[in-house]
């Protein structure tokens, strides 16, 4: 740590040195809280449980080609989507309001440091904890899937790779909502309660809502023409006959579009969908809904060049969010009333 503080001092000097050491305090603090504690074993059991149920269920060979598709294109990876969005609420929502509550936060702006140096310190401390939490994570991930003989291929290993980043942005977006919470609320309980509702929202909440209100725009879904032996049609039979339904095929294509688009709003929706098209996944919904009903593959082969061209949008969805509350988190904080 001296050592890294030293190359910093050479690097910047100026006003970013006092952010930076203000970034470094707050980290060498926070790493040694039993919350930064209990979400790095929340990382661990999230890690052995992907690579242990996934080998343990083996890949469905006919949806996806490799086990980290299976991993990061189906409901396994939900539980690591939502612990990144924690982490980032957690420590960037108690950054400011827990020093201001404890009297510390007094003391700070009695020394000669602007600001902005504060807030932009408390931004980048926040920061460095949810790099090291990903770090931990893909660490153990690989590591275990090396120990357990987890079949993966060098590309699936890159495309892992090359996922850190977005994961980094999608952890600092919901740090960015936190700090914005943390300047607004001066008591830390009742930033946790906001941060835990936001959390809700965008992860639970959200996606109900949009299901609720797709369903009410394209209707109950169409009842296909029955063939005059339905009745001795068996229920997956049956089932296999209302799914293939042309009729059928186009509602749930205008459901599932009608969803997204108020989905689009959410920081989880263009993160998963980063992750699915890194990984292959059919870029159009009607393929992906097409392919489910006919039990063909949810992937493609493309190249990872290929896969970056698609995420671009997704990707500055994700900046926006993450600065838009920045600004207004600033002005706050300048004006707010540290005692």
């Amino acid at each position: 740590m001296v050592i890294f503080k030293y190359l910093l001092k050479v690097i910047f000097s100026g006003g970013a040195m006092e952010a930076i050491e203000i970034a470094l305090k707050d980290f060498e603090v926070s790493v040694r809280t039993k919350k930064f504690q209990s979400m790095v074993g929340l990382f661990i059991i999230i890690a052995i449980a992907l690579v242990y149920y996934s080998k343990a269920l083996g890949v469905s060979e006919e949806s996806y080609k490799t086990p980290f598709q299976m991993v990061f294109l189906s409901s396994f990876s939900n539980a690591f989507t939502y612990s990144i969005s924690l982490l980032g609420l957690l420590f960037g929502a108690t950054s400011i309001s827990n020093e201001i509550e404890n009297g510390t936060m007094k003391i700070l702006g009695t020394k000669p440091i602007y600001r902005s140096q504060i807030i932009l310190g408390k931004l980048l401390g926040s920061s460095l904890i949810i790099f090291a939490g990903l770090v931990i994570f893909y660490i153990l991930t690989v590591a275990f899937a090396l120990i357990i003989g987890f079949p993966f291929s060098q590309e699936d290993f890159v495309r892992f790779l090359i996922t850190f980043p977005f994961s980094f942005l999608y952890g600092l977006i919901f740090s960015s909502f936190g700090l914005l919470i943390s300047v607004s609320i001066r008591k830390s309980k009742n930033v946790l309660i906001m941060a835990i509702f936001i959390f809700i929202f965008f992860n639970v909440l959200l996606s109900t809502i949009a299901g609720v209100v797709a369903l009410a725009i394209a209707g109950l879904p169409p009842v296909p023409e029955l063939p005059e032996n339905a009745l001795n049609l068996t229920e997956e039979e049956l089932e296999d006959l209302i799914l293939k339904d042309p009729s059928y095929q186009a509602w749930l294509t205008e459901l599932v579009n009608t969803a997204e688009k108020i989905l689009y709003t959410a920081p989880n929706y263009h993160y998963q969908e980063i992750m699915r098209l890194l990984f292959g996944g059919k870029p159009q919904i009607s393929e992906v809904i097409s392919a489910i009903t006919y039990n063909e593959m949810v992937v493609e082969d493309r190249s990872l060049g290929e896969s970056l061209g698609l995420i671009f949008q997704n990707v500055i969805m994700l900046m926006i969010m993450f600065l838009l509350p920045l600004p207004v988190s600033y002005i706050k904080f300048i004006r707010a009333d540290l005692r």
